[in-house]
């Protein structure tokens, strides 16, 4: 009885210590696995990374799609699709021609131009395109500026935005100034990244109306293109091609 009981007790006691080196094996498995497959926080741009992207001066932005949210009801539009939201005048004649851009003026002070631009715009897939500044149509928008408290760039608005806006309001309000959200971020320093990259960069531009039931934001998913390939043939056009 004794040697029974003494060679219990080795097989239970070996047993302990199989059991604590696998659960040592698996809980060293498992803090592994989770540094593996946990994402790294992600800080976002700073202020001064941010502003420096959207300065870049080869590149201009270009509406893609449009929406319009009052409380929880948002609706899209497609800038290349007949909607009810806006009239032929502003899907043909405007909305394709925007032609959007930031930089820096005299003492460091934020610009914001508007110019007339041919070629892609809209949803279509990334690519080269051939198109046409055209430059006596150069307008001065105003100054941006940066807004601590909501940490987002304000921009006075070029008039093409302000016409939209003020049509799809369907009343007299017409709107001053807007925002660049914070996301999505601009993402190339210059056009030789993104040629390299060769996917869309985007911005969106927020407009806010407030009325009598509440607040309606309208935002402008603004899609970049890169001017390359510049021809200069006369004062009024820059021929080239754009990365869109």
């Amino acid at each position: 009885m004794m040697k029974h009981g003494k060679a219990g007790r080795g097989r239970r006691i070996r047993t302990c210590i199989v059991n604590s080196l696998l659960f040592a094996t698996l809980s060293l498995l498992s803090c592994d696995t989770e540094s593996e497959i946990k994402p790294e926080p992600n800080p976002g741009l700073t202020k001064a990374e941010f502003l420096g992207r959207m300065t870049v001066q080869e590149r201009y932005w270009r509406i893609e799609e449009i929406s319009r949210q009052e409380e929880d009801q948002i609706a899209t539009l497609n800038v290349r699709e007949k909607t009810t939201l806006l009239s032929n005048h502003y899907l043909n004649e405007v909305i394709p021609f925007v032609a959007v851009q930031f930089g820096r003026g005299y003492y460091g002070k934020g610009t914001v131009t508007e110019s007339q631009m041919t070629g892609a715009y809209g949803k279509v897939p990334f690519g080269e395109f051939q198109c046409v500044l055209m430059l006596r149509s150069t307008k001065k928008s105003g100054e941006w500026s940066w807004d601590n408290e909501r940490k987002m760039m304000k921009l006075p608005l070029p008039e093409s935005i302000q016409s939209l806006v003020a049509a799809m309001s369907g009343t007299d309000w017409q709107p001053d100034s807007g925002y660049v959200a914070s996301e999505p971020a601009p993402l190339f320093r210059g056009v030789e990244e993104a040629r390299r990259a060769a996917s869309p960069e985007r911005i969106k531009i927020l407009v806010e109306e407030q009325t009598v039931q509440g607040k309606i934001t309208y935002a402008f998913i603004m899609r970049a293109a890169w001017l390359t390939d510049v021809e200069t043939r006369d004062a009024e056009h820059k021929f080239g091609v754009s990365l869109y």
